[in-house]
């Protein structure tokens, strides 16, 4: 479909049924994509022991963090340059070209240089191969899933995230079965990921970058200062397993990765209400832009935090389904709980960073993140040596903290977007809730609480689900 001129939108009552049709495919697209993992979880963990679950897990972010980085900031760029004038859908297909370009060079690159390092026998190429592979395929596959963003064609983007996430991790399963090995994983995985970009390349029909020189230049620069601040992101969404495995070891990175990607599920929440909102906020209409953002942001807010409580609530079932007895549980339940309360942070940020670069202030979401994932670091390594897995979850909790904080206060300063006082009420509220969870007993008469607290927290979000739903149907 084609996008309307900017500054254009349809009325007020079909962008809140726009708004609220899309979240659920983008609910399950996003879900598949950030927790296809959870999926084959259960038998992964089995099957390969906390070692060599571990080194799967390693890989994973290291195909994640090359991706991001190769994707250079584009796919905002994409989002927003497609609601720019008539000539915007071209110029978005050309700026996913120069993402297709970058993931080739790549490639390339990452090729030769496990090439040269296994001549000298410092590496393996069995293991390079498909993580390069993969980062290449992924980069592509984020390029046509923005295209389909900003086309609000959520269709595409489900068909994508199915195919680069849950077929590729039950390829990787299957792999796993026959030879309990990363190595046998991951290569499975690359292979379908591959197939997943050829697919993102097809259904996005992007351009080469020389169709619309002039826009891909400008779009280009950018970019340019979300290169550092999507490479601080990436860091802060998945850095904190790497450093899981120096501070602590392989067996407890297993762990911690099972709890993160429990706890991610209101986060993968609140990506996938962004997937939806983000495109509606850049497409409204000017003079009421930041006023519609700030009321439907602080619903989803609410919609986000209601899910955190309740899966902070829930830890011990989940870690129970998820994890073998081999596994530090109690560990497990606690750090779940810290993490869930970065969704709440989260979902604040993202509103804010919209007004942010649509101000054309990217630099500001570079230094932001930056200084997030400096925390992260910092606390990490004062925390994990004492406190486990725990201590890296608050560390990466208060990383996501200060990223909300720096990129609110930078809104203030370059944009009319205010949030209102009951956002804050909503967000403190949420994480109170999601700490409890993660500081109450996993075992005895504590459960019967815990079953408690989450009942009322279901019975809050039935209680405020029609107020939510009218705020976003306008």
């Amino acid at each position: 479909m084609t996008s309307p001129p900017e500054g254009t939108a349809p009325p007020a009552d079909r962008a809140g049924a726009s708004l609220g049709a899309h979240s659920v495919v983008y609910l399950v697209g996003t879900a598949l994509q950030g927790l296809g993992v959870l999926l084959v979880l259960p038998f992964a963990t089995r099957a390969l022991g906390p070692a060599e679950f571990g080194r799967v897990a390693t890989g994973l972010v290291v195909v994640q963090m090359i991706g991001t980085l190769a994707a250079a900031g584009l796919p905002q760029v994409i989002l927003r340059e497609h609601h720019r004038g008539t000539e915007g859908p071209r110029a978005a297909r050309a700026l996913a070209g120069t993402m297709i370009l970058l993931a080739l060079v790549l490639a390339a690159l990452g090729i030769g240089l496990a090439l040269v390092l296994s001549a000298a026998g410092h590496a393996d190429l069995s293991q390079w191969v498909p993580l390069v592979l993969a980062s290449a395929g992924l980069t592509t596959v984020v390029s046509g899933q923005a295209l389909m963003r900003a086309r609000l064609q959520p269709w595409g983007f489900l068909a994508l995230a199915v195919l680069s996430t849950v077929a590729a991790q039950f390829a990787g399963l299957l792999a796993a079965r026959a030879e309990p090995t990363a190595g046998a994983y991951l290569t499975a995985y690359a292979g379908v990921v591959v197939v997943a970009a050829i697919v993102a390349a097809l259904l996005g029909r992007p351009l080469w970058p020389t169709a619309e020189r002039e826009r891909v230049r400008a779009g280009v620069r950018l970019a340019a200062p979300l290169l550092p601040q999507a490479a601080a992101m990436l860091g802060l969404l998945s850095g904190d397993v790497l450093l899981t495995r120096w501070l602590v070891g392989e067996a407890a990175t297993g762990a911690y990765q099972v709890a993160l990607q429990l706890g991610n599920m209101p986060f993968v929440l609140a990506v996938a209400l962004f997937n939806a909102w983000g495109p509606l906020v850049l497409s409204h209409p000017l003079d009421r832009r930041w006023r519609w953002t700030a009321r439907t942001g602080t619903a989803l807010t609410a919609v986000v935090g209601l899910g955190a409580a309740g899966v902070s609530l829930l830890g011990p079932w989940l870690v129970t389904l998820m994890a073998g007895s081999g596994f530090d549980r109690v560990a497990m339940v606690a750090a779940l709980g810290v993490i869930c309360t970065v969704s709440v942070s989260y979902m604040i940020y993202q509103g804010s960073s919209l007004a942010v670069l649509d101000a054309e202030r990217t630099g500001r979401l570079a230094w932001a993140a930056l200084a997030a994932l400096a925390v992260l670091v910092v606390l990490a390594l004062w925390l994990a040596p004492a406190y486990g897995i725990v201590g890296v979850a608050v560390a990466k909790a208060l990383g996501y903290a200060a990223l909300m904080a720096l990129t609110t206060w930078f809104t203030r300063a370059h944009s009319p977007l205010r949030w209102p006082p009951r956002l804050w009420l909503v967000a403190v509220g949420a994480v109170l809730v999601a700490l409890a969870g993660a500081a109450a007993p996993s075992a005895g008469g504590a459960l019967w609480l815990r079953l408690v607290a989450a009942a009322a927290v279901a019975a809050v979000g039935l209680l405020l689900a029609p107020r939510i739903l009218r705020t976003l149907r306008g």
